[in-house]
């Protein structure tokens, strides 16, 4: 198959693809068996793994398989790494839409269903919830690739595409599979926790936040706690200590700038953060790390004061 439309398609200033965007809403990535790759969340993805298998690391999920098969949702913010334990092949699908399934079908519906959502976010969870393929999905998959190879990948036609994921997603699989799998986006002001979660990671406080979105800091803990059911400053430091546990665990970022990089002060500053939230200082996060990954037994556990 050609498509008769290619010349045109390049030039297209809506082709994120061909315009060598960053982020290109829908990409494939092929790997060899023992690359590493790391990638930095600035949009949420859906992640479907097409070939292989690979261990992946994001905030505190360290060192977790996922197999052919298999999909993840990957919330906003994260760094995101992954080694190839075989030959692999990824889909990357950024929704840079609201999340929802059809016109009567959204995200909000699945919080009252899925237990998930009445599930606090400090609560440790061993690993993120994935979705096994079904047909459906199976089918999608391997005609977007098809078409993806055959040069179709125009911003027109990867809106259509992710439209119809979402559609695939809601008629394929229960309320509560996919109150599980979206649980970092489950809220009931869907505004409210879209701008949060596409935002948060550009500040260091709730008090930044609160004056980028113009509120008051009292108003903005209110709006967390009916949203989130937890209050903001607890919401963000959560996110900044998974963050934090994934820096740590996954490179060898001298701790000071790993501090600056973070919005502490002082590194004393950041040992007490990391104590306090993450159960140990740095250095012996990283310590532990080491050692378990060696004997191949890393636990990941996180202090349930966040």
């Amino acid at each position: 198959m050609e498509s008769l439309h290619f010349n045109g398609h390049i030039a297209c200033q809506t082709c994120l693809n061909y315009a060598k965007g960053a982020r290109p809403a829908i990409e494939t990535k092929e790997i060899s068996i023992g690359s590493h790759n790391e990638q930095q969340a600035l949009q949420s993805k859906i992640i479907f793994l097409l070939r292989g298998e690979i261990t992946y690391s994001f905030g505190m999920y360290n060192n977790r398989r996922m197999r052919c098969g298999q999909m993840l949702y990957l919330p906003v913010g994260y760094n995101f790494s992954y080694r190839a334990e075989s030959g692999a092949l990824l889909l990357f699908i950024r929704p840079y839409c609201k999340l929802q399934f059809c016109d009567s079908y959204r995200l909000e519906n699945l919080v009252h269903r899925s237990p998930a959502a009445q599930v606090p976010l400090n609560t440790r969870k061993e690993s993120p919830y994935l979705l096994e393929m079904k047909e459906t999905l199976r089918g999608y998959t391997d005609m977007l690739v098809y078409c993806i190879r055959k040069g179709l990948c125009c911003g027109y036609y990867n809106e259509l595409k992710i439209k119809e994921l979402l559609y695939l997603l809601g008629e394929s699989y229960t309320k509560e599979e996919l109150g599980l799998f979206f649980y970092e986006a489950l809220s009931s002001d869907s505004d409210f926790s879209q701008y949060i979660m596409d935002n948060y990671h550009n500040y260091h406080s709730l008090t930044e936040l609160a004056a980028a979105m113009n509120m008051s800091l009292s108003g903005i803990e209110k709006r967390f706690r009916k949203v989130f059911n937890i209050s903001g400053y607890k919401w963000m430091n959560e996110h900044r200590a998974k963050k934090i546990y994934h820096a740590l665990c996954s490179g060898d970022h001298n701790l000071k700038e790993l501090s600056s990089e973070f919005g502490f002060a002082s590194e004393s500053t950041f040992n007490r953060f990391c104590k306090q939230r993450l159960g140990r200082t740095p250095g012996e996060i990283r310590q532990h790390n080491r050692q378990g990954y060696e004997t191949g037994k890393e636990s990941v556990k996180m202090d349930n004061r966040i």
